[in-house]
């Protein structure tokens, strides 16, 4: 079972969408729920404004350039920063004081 910083739910639940995506895509214009332009994809070397997309609701996020697709905030930190599943919930635990 995991501890309390390490609990998904616990962690979807504490971090919200937009302050997550405010804090990592800081060019990105966030102003409503659902989908926002996040600007450039960080996942490639994108030079086409408004391909990627984020949902401050979900957490999901979408590029439509390179095609790169995930659920929620942790699915974004696995695949920015390279980690498993329980590396970027030890991560977001961290970085975001829910220990």
């Amino acid at each position: 079972m995991f501890n309390k910083k390490l609990n998904a739910d616990y962690i979807k639940r504490s971090l919200l969408p937009f302050d997550f995506y405010r804090h990592e895509l800081p060019g990105a214009t966030l102003k409503k729920h659902s989908w926002n332009d996040g600007g450039l994809c960080c996942f490639h070397a994108d030079n086409k404004p408004g391909s990627f997309r984020v949902n401050l609701t979900t957490g999901a996020f979408k590029c439509f350039s390179c095609g790169i697709a995930g659920g929620d905030v942790i699915a974004f930190t696995m695949a920015v920063y390279g980690l498993e599943f329980v590396e970027a919930l030890a991560k977001l635990a961290d970085d975001w004081g829910l220990i």
